[in-house]
């Protein structure tokens, strides 16, 4: 059933990611941006698992578990990565909770965060308020407020996200979730939508990956 649910949501990410390309409505100085560093798993791992993702989107969601078992199953292997990139056209809390996971990550926090929107995505998705919930998961995990305030609205937090997104749309990223493995797109996202296609995929890589290194 859980399958069928996560079928369903990638494709209606695919249909709505064809219509809607991410772009960010809010400007701010970008000359000297960097992209964000949030991984998880071995900083030089055999392989480098990136996913675009957008906490708002339902199919993000959807693959959130089969993620986190994937994520956690090799973490003594790969390096896992995770892209800002909130489809704001359709998703009008996204950059708000986007800002919130980096401002996490700026306290070395980002993966509580992450969880915790991920986790409940619907408490928030339709808040005409997200901003205070956020500052709720914030607390839960023990951010310095202070220093959250100051992060979570600042123009280098903004600029982080932009620059994943644009980093995301020159790589051929336009929905939600997208998933990379060494830089080479993951086209059919049905193929790894269970636990079972996931770890498949990413042991073959890593096998590929090894045997390579052996022959050289």
């Amino acid at each position: 059933m859980k399958q069928v649910i996560i079928t369903s949501l990638v494709i209606i990410a695919i249909i709505v990611g064809a219509i809607f390309i991410s772009n960010s409505k809010e400007s701010t100085e970008t000359a000297n941006a960097q992209g964000s560093n949030n991984w998880y798993g071995q900083e030089q791992g055999v392989i480098t698992l990136t996913e675009y993702g957008d906490f708002q989107c339902p199919a993000c969601a959807g693959f959130f578990p089969v993620v986190s078992q994937v994520k956690e199953q090799f973490k003594d292997q790969i390096r896992f990565e995770f892209k800002h990139f909130p489809l704001v056209q359709i998703h009008p809390n996204a950059t708000a909770a986007h800002r919130a996971a980096q401002a996490a990550a700026n306290q070395n926090k980002f993966w509580e965060m992450h969880d915790l929107l991920y986790e409940n995505q619907q408490s928030w998705t339709s808040s005409t308020s997200p901003a205070s919930i956020f500052e709720q998961y914030a607390r839960q995990i023990e951010l310095d407020m202070d220093k959250y305030a100051a992060d979570v609205n600042s123009g280098e937090v903004l600029s982080i996200i932009n620059f994943d997104v644009e980093e995301g749309k020159s790589k051929g990223a336009n929905s939600t979730p997208t998933f990379y493995i060494d830089g080479e797109k993951i086209e059919d996202l049905s193929t790894i939508s269970s636990i079972e296609g996931f770890t498949e995929l990413i042991q073959e890589k890593i096998d590929a990956k090894n045997s390579s290194s052996s022959q050289n």
